[in-house]
């Protein structure tokens, strides 16, 4: 299934189901160590990135409440959790928090507010792979929460729709860029830069994105990054009109759909850091066994670190068995498998 790139920013409500299902599973990684404190993740703990994960929701909604009041946002208090995160190492267990537990427990009441926080944290993870340091990485996790702010200006009905966007509607959308650029352009003279960024996030290196068809080097790394990133952060995510794509496919898309729409080096980053078998994406082994991807590792991306759930004959163990890939000679991964083929 190939995704379009102006198809990532429509979002629908998850289902009471998916979230109770999200919980009892969140419950059952816990308890096997999976999410337990420093597992895989260097820096902060699981428990600081479940708070920060909080404090980013409520952020994300006062950004909201001040965009449809038509107050200016004070780009301060943006600052100051985001700088937090960076300085103390909680990218990587914010990420592995998504990864396994998504918004469980937190106060979304629109998905728009997870949406910008899955691609701040995303962007940072890449922005690391990047190698930027700690500046730059501010910068970009400034411009990857606040870049979509105008989708608050889009009318529900199309913002929510379950079916296909009419030309027109689709045109109503694709101003949203612009509505972000004129939002952020009335904040403190020092952070105007944001309006750029935000009018180039949709732009594509050959061409083909908008609003003012930019090409190549008209187009700041940052945008072309988070614009890869908010891609992906939309496909594995569920859509009113339709259901989200399994990780690991969202990766083949974008490395099928990526050459000459992104530069090349953000696209290895992207790959690097987030993997060609990412967080909590099941596969299966050479020897039959199928597994969740618990850890995945940047220098060897076909060598994630995998809780095997089903043995070779397909009977599911009643006890967690841990296998670093990176590790093994003789046990590999010989291709990915939908959540939906898990038992």
């Amino acid at each position: 299934m190939m995704i379009r790139f102006s198809e990532i920013v429509r979002f629908g409500r998850r289902s009471d189901v998916k979230r109770k299902a999200d919980r009892g599973e969140a419950i059952r990684l816990r308890k096997t160590g999976i999410l337990s404190k420093d597992r895989g993740a260097k820096g902060g703990t699981s428990n600081e990135a479940g708070v920060t994960y909080e404090r980013l929701i409520d952020l994300a909604n006062k950004v909201e409440s001040w965009v449809r009041k038509n107050e200016t946002i004070d780009i301060p208090q943006i600052i100051t959790p985001l700088r937090s995160i960076i300085e103390k190492d909680l990218v990587g267990p914010l990420y592995t928090h998504l990864s396994f537990t998504g918004d469980v427990g937190s106060k979304v009441k629109v998905p728009l507010a997870a949406h910008f926080i899955d691609v701040t944290v995303l962007s940072l993870k890449v922005g690391i792979g990047m190698g930027y340091d700690d500046k730059r990485l501010l910068d970009l996790a400034m411009i990857a929460f606040l870049h979509d702010v105008g989708l608050y200006k889009i009318p529900e009905h199309i913002l929510n729709k379950n079916g296909k966007l009419t030309e027109q509607e689709l045109k109503v959308m694709q101003r949203h860029p612009e509505l972000s650029a004129d939002i952020l352009s009335k904040v403190d003279d020092r952070y105007r830069w944001l309006a750029d960024m935000a009018l180039q996030v949709y732009e594509r290196a050959d061409g083909s994105g908008y609003p003012k068809g930019l090409k190549g080097d008209e187009i700041h790394e940052y945008a072309s990054l988070v614009g890869l990133v908010g891609i992906y952060a939309a496909m594995i995510k569920d859509r009113p009109y339709r259901e989200r794509i399994e990780k690991n496919t969202a990766i083949r898309n974008i490395i099928a759909s990526s050459r000459g729409t992104f530069p090349a080096k953000v696209v290895r980053a992207f790959l690097n850091q987030i993997s060609f078998f990412p967080l909590n994406s099941y596969v299966k082994l050479n020897d039959r066994s199928v597994g969740r991807v618990i850890t995945t590792n940047p220098n060897l991306p076909l060598k994630p670190t995998v809780e095997i759930l089903y043995d070779s004959l397909g009977n599911r163990l009643a006890e967690e068995r841990i296998v670093d890939l990176s590790e093994q000679t003789l046990l590999y991964v010989t291709g990915s498998i939908d959540e939906k083929e898990i038992g």
